[in-house]
């Protein structure tokens, strides 16, 4: 393969230089604020300064002095953008470095520039702009008050172009970061925001392989595996001795918390789902199985999604954040008949079922068939199946009442299993408010309570009640992937591997493992942390930091400990609750507070703009019925 191909860059120069003129253009503004301020409390001299402008082209109009200004800046900045790309091959999108520039562009502009131009041309004119505006003066006492300003009116020149260069400098280092500044490497298909980074990664990679390569594979495309990988593109970013892979069946990061909503239509299934390519800068993405993991010989073996194809990648670190999947407890007949939620594929197949149960009940005349069709159980008493059945209760009535006219409202039920004393018994006497609200809305709680079969659409529960209905939730629990368990190393009885204080196996130190499928103590209490995004989005920290250490050379690893910070649910519409380092709320603020908490954890702006627009609709108008596919339908 040719690999002395010029690399693919990401943006065009017109696109840079268009970032700069941005920065310049705003610049012009913000450097007159000085001034403009200092008017509010003395004579003004901003019309005088924008009337001097205008004479350069015989105008006496202010607002042409202030289009000049513009003018002169926009081209200003093109010249500047050009200058930075073609001929410094300098690379802004990080803010200190666009910075640096834009305060020494601004004192070039000024010395290259102001000065001359103030010489040249402002001088004379404000000598006439004077002598118009205070006739009683000679033109000798004008001069000379003119030459007695000239030093003060060069200090304060000086620093509004260094405003200008710092608003400049800004203003295009964000944008550029944003939208721009990336070279991408046409044979490992991973980006580099400089020019320079690039070229050494060619030389070391490609024509002259380092000896000191290190490679780190992440496996897992959740909250862990995608933090690291975040973390550690950051760190070495212009390492080019450090290469970067990461492996995840689905090619996309799923923000699960609002997966109920998402099974409602409260959202639209795109707005909680990421394409994990657009975090993978520095990082290679595999959209594959793994299907084997050799620690002894440090080999991953990993297999298309498509035809199946097996690859066999090497690594000198690996990052186990594989997640979980749902577990049955070995109970074929609960697998085969009841949904789940944990993906994005469950979500859509809930909201099909959920729809076309509300539309076979419309048509339905049998009453104690109706009742059958419009029974739904949800099994778990934990977050996920608490906040399915708030999200199903809300959804089921209100539609019903809305468009499905001949459904009998008691012939609606809504079940919640739970097989604990209460639900939600991670934030304690809260979860005693959220039984009383579910049940006020007209969920019925079962508690103390299994699902222990399902047959021929009857739920055998634990207390000998059965339930005839043909809709099952399963929300009971997680268990590690077949491939995590068979890894030969210490694991847990659960599965889950077992990890030392600094989230590694013991038997291999170069291996890192954090969130659901890792067995983690917390040295100060002896107690297990939880599997929660919550603690994986910590460890993944941890992990990074680690690695960079390692990488590095340094001799220091970092434990990980880490308090909860508190616990939050929302079971229905506009309400919730929340337990946050130590005080408890609920009701209306803590839907609210878990609104945002979610809102903010998204992420890109993107979806943050998106789901927020779908919660505003949801304000307003019922959900939306449409049952748009059969594609995951059961055959």
């Amino acid at each position: 393969m040719d690999t002395h191909l010029d690399p693919i860059v990401n943006f065009s120069l017109r696109k840079e230089v268009f970032f700069v003129a941005v920065g310049s253009v705003i610049g012009a503004v913000t450097m007159h604020l000085p001034i403009m301020f200092s008017d509010l409390f003395g004579n003004s001299t901003y019309q005088i300064w924008l009337l001097t402008a205008a004479r350069i082209v015989n105008s006496s109009q202010p607002e042409i002095g202030l289009a000049l200004h513009f003018f002169v800046a926009t081209m200003i900045g093109i010249v500047t953008g050009i200058f930075l790309h073609r001929i410094l091959r300098f690379n802004i999108s990080r803010i200190p470095k666009g910075l640096a520039y834009g305060v020494i562009s601004g004192m070039v502009v000024f010395v290259v520039f102001a000065i001359p131009v103030s010489q040249i041309f402002l001088g004379p004119n404000t000598i006439e702009i004077l002598s118009e505006i205070h006739p009683e003066m000679n033109y000798l006492q004008i001069t000379q008050e003119v030459e007695q300003n000239f030093l003060n009116q060069m200090l304060n020149s000086l620093i509004m172009h260094i405003i200008w260069g710092v608003t400049l400098g800004t203003i295009s280092s964000l944008l550029t970061r944003k939208i721009g500044a990336n070279y991408l490497c046409h044979v490992c298909n991973i980006e580099f925001s400089n020019i320079k980074t690039y070229e050494h990664h060619k030389e070391n990679v490609h024509e002259n392989p380092s000896p000191e390569m290190k490679k780190i594979l992440i496996l897992g495309g959740g909250y862990a595996g995608v933090g690291v990988l975040n973390k550690i593109q950051k760190s070495f970013e212009n390492n080019v001795n450090v290469s970067i892979e990461l492996v995840s069946e689905s090619n996309f990061f799923l923000h699960t918390p609002m997966l109920p909503e998402m099974a409602t239509g409260t959202i639209e299934p795109r707005h909680i789902a990421t394409p994990i390519r657009r975090f993978c800068k520095r990082a290679q993405f595999h959209q594959a199985k793994v299907v084997d993991i050799a620690l002894d010989s440090k080999q991953i073996t990993i297999q298309r999604m498509t035809d199946k194809s097996q690859k066999i990648l090497s690594y000198d670190y690996l990052v186990l954040a594989m997640g979980g999947k749902t577990n049955f407890f070995g109970n074929v007949n609960i697998e085969k008949n009841s949904l789940t939620i944990k993906s994005l594929d469950d979500a859509i197949k809930i909201r099909n079922h959920l729809i076309s149960m509300l539309e076979d009940a419309d048509q339905e005349t049998n009453l104690d068939l109706q009742k059958k069709i419009m029974t739904f159980v949800v099994v778990g008493g934990g977050f996920s199946g608490v906040e399915t059945v708030g999200e199903i209760n809300d959804f089921v009535r209100e539609s019903a009442k809305k468009f499905y006219r001949n459904i009998h409202e008691d012939n609606i039920k809504i079940i919640l299993v739970s097989a604990g004393d209460g639900i939600l018994p991670e934030i304690g006497n809260l979860g005693k408010y959220s039984s009383e609200a579910l049940q006020k809305a007209g969920v019925t709680i079962y508690t103390n309570t299994r699902l222990e079969d399902i047959v021929n659409d009857t739920a055998m529960l634990s207390d000998k009640k059965e339930i005839s209905t043909g809709t099952v939730i399963w929300a009971g629990g997680n268990m590690v992937e077949d491939v995590i368990k068979k890894i030969d190393t210490k694991h847990h009885q659960s599965g889950r591997l077992i990890v030392n204080s600094q989230l590694k196996l013991e038997d291999h130190p170069e291996v890192f493992a954090l969130g659901d499928c890792v067995f983690s103590i917390d040295s100060r209490s002896g107690k297990p942390y939880p599997p929660t995004a919550q603690h994986a989005i910590r460890q993944a920290k941890t992990v990074a930091e680690n690695l960079e250490n390692k990488i590095n050379g340094g001799g220091f690893q970092k434990e990980f400990i880490y308090d909860t910070k508190g616990s939050m649910a929302k079971i229905g519409k506009k309400d919730g609750v929340a337990l946050l380092l130590g005080h408890e709320f609920r009701g209306f603020i803590a839907w609210l507070i878990w609104k945002q908490y979610y809102l903010a954890t998204l992420p890109t702006n993107e979806k943050k703009i998106r789901v927020g627009l779908d919660w505003f609709v949801d304000l307003f108008f019922p959900r939306d019925i449409t049952r748009l596919s059969n594609v995951f339908d059961k055959k």
